[in-house]
C-alpha cells in the first residue's frame, strides 16, 4: 500500500513539474504567434537565470527569429511532434512549425532543478532529415 501511494505521489509530482516547461514552451508559442518575438525569446530564457551572462547570443537568437519571419512567411501551424526524457531531470521537446514557404523545428531542452525545470538549450532549423527519416522507418514498418 505504502509502494503505491509512493508511485501516485511521485508520478502527481512529475506532471506538476512536466506543466513547468510546457508551460514555458506553451508561453513562448502564445507570443510568438503574436509577432512578440523578443519577447518570447526572454520568456523562455526567463527560466535559467545564467543566460544574462551570454547576452549577446540571446540577440542572436532573436535577430535569427525575427529574419526567419520574412523568409518564410506567416504561421500556419504549430504541432508538438515529440518528447524525450532523459532519466527524471532532463527533457528534449521538439516541435514543427508550419508556414506560408516551408516547415520549422524548434527544440527546447530542460533540466530540472529542485525547484522546477530551467531551459537548457532552443534552437530551431529547418533540417527534417532526421523527421524524414524516422517517417520512412515507420512507413517501411508499416509494410511488414
Amino acid at each position: 500500500m505504502k509502494s503505491i501511494i509512493l508511485l501516485i505521489s511521485l508520478t502527481v509530482s512529475f506532471n506538476i513539474f512536466a506543466a513547468d516547461y510546457q508551460q514555458e514552451i506553451n508561453k513562448f508559442f502564445e507570443l510568438y504567434k503574436k509577432d512578440k518575438i523578443d519577447e518570447a525569446v526572454d520568456s523562455i530564457y526567463s527560466t535559467n537565470e545564467y543566460v544574462s551572462a551570454i547576452p549577446d547570443q540571446i540577440k542572436n537568437v532573436k535577430t535569427q527569429l525575427n529574419a526567419l519571419k520574412g523568409m518564410v512567411g506567416q504561421v500556419h501551424h504549430i504541432g508538438q511532434l515529440d518528447t524525450f526524457l532523459v532519466g527524471e531531470s532532463f527533457v528534449y521537446v521538439t516541435y514543427l512549425v508550419t508556414y506560408d514557404r516551408q516547415p520549422v523545428r524548434y527544440e527546447f531542452q530542460f533540466f530540472k532543478v529542485k525547484d522546477g525545470w530551467r531551459i537548457y538549450s532552443f534552437s530551431f532549423d529547418d533540417d527534417l532529415s532526421e523527421i524524414q527519416s524516422q517517417a520512412r522507418k515507420a512507413a517501411w514498418s508499416a509494410k511488414k
